[in-house]
């Protein structure tokens, strides 16, 4: 055992009192609040935090504020207490392999801030949901089958569950059409892409991710 774990597991339950927040997951040590790497105004996102697994093979990149009184924005590293569970890429968690292992807010001189605990799923299936134009995902995935027009423009991303539950983070994903009714371009995010239709007709849209399959039924109308 390490001296950081152990540090981990020596906590005291109340040390500086944080500043608070309204948003994100408020760490073990109430020093600070970590959500995911949302975009600016998918608010919902935001909000929730840490509320979920982490989904095997997914890359989640984390947004960690310190909340403890008397502290400046102090520089960061992430480490987590099983490697071989989480990884850490810069300021991204990696999920990769299921079960759960602390991640710690190390400053600069080695002292733990703080830290989270996550779980790691294995996917059980994958769906596809559009996203809205603050970036979060519509309340349910789409449907099979699905009508559009020449003109629409619009993001799709994946989302990966363990039964009911949707996991955090994303996975690489690929999606391909099997006929040029529409383009499908890049969106900056390995789970996601910008669907842009151009003519009438119909097509199959196919999205790959985790192992798992899913095909879209496509019918531009004139």
């Amino acid at each position: 055992m390490t001296m950081r774990s152990l540090l981990l597991l020596a906590a005291p339950a109340v040390l500086l009192g944080g500043c608070g927040s309204d948003s994100g997951t408020t760490g073990a040590m109430q020093q600070s609040t970590t959500r995911s790497d949302c975009a600016p105004n998918d608010t919902a996102c935001q909000d929730d935090g840490l509320d979920a697994p982490l989904a095997m093979g997914a890359r989640l990149p984390l947004d960690v504020h310190v909340t403890a009184r008397g502290v400046s924005a102090p520089k960061i590293a992430l480490e987590p207490a099983r490697d071989d569970i989480i990884a850490v890429e810069g300021g991204t968690l990696v999920g990769k392999a299921p079960g759960w292992s602390s991640v710690m807010f190390v400053g600069t001189d080695g002292l733990v801030m703080d830290f989270v605990t996550l779980t790691v799923e294995a996917p059980e299936r994958i769906d596809v949901y559009r996203l809205t134009k603050e970036g979060g995902a519509e309340a349910s995935p789409l449907p099979a089958k699905i009508q559009l027009a020449p003109g629409d423009d619009f993001e799709l991303a994946v989302k990966a569950f363990s039964g009911p539950v949707r996991l955090l983070g994303e996975l690489d994903a690929t999606f391909t059409l099997d006929q040029p009714i529409a383009t499908i371009l890049d969106s900056g995010r390995p789970a996601s892409r910008r669907l842009r239709v151009k003519t009438p007709g119909t097509a199959t849209l196919t999205i790959e991710a985790a192992g798992f399959t899913k095909t879209l039924s496509l019918e531009v109308l004139p």
